[in-house]
């Protein structure tokens, strides 16, 4: 689902996946390919667990991406603007957070 999602969006954005930035790696990085377009930062979580709150581990996924600091390559690049996106899935369930 988010590779077709990110190749729709090719010719605006890079596509990166898994690369190392601040403390660690992230999960999917859209760095804008023109100026005054934000930056994009997905960090996913998944569970099998069906106590586990949907709402609290799509939170930690968000907030693990400032805590990593994975915004760092893109801010370094000139990149101010910087949605950030956590998404929690079980199954076919999904929540999604953006800071």
């Amino acid at each position: 689902m988010m590779l077709g999602l990110c190749a729709v969006l090719g010719n605006r954005y890079q596509v990166r996946s898994n690369r190392e930035s601040g403390r660690r790696r992230f999960d999917v990085q859209l760095a804008p390919l023109v100026s005054g377009i934000p930056g994009f930062l997905f960090e996913f979580k998944h569970t099998n667990d069906g106590h586990v709150d949907l709402d609290v581990l799509a939170d930690s996924a968000s907030r693990q991406i400032d805590e990593k600091k994975y915004d760092a390559k893109l801010r370094s690049a000139g990149i101010n603007s910087v949605i950030k996106i956590g998404i929690a899935f079980r199954g076919k369930n999904a929540v999604v957070k953006r800071k």
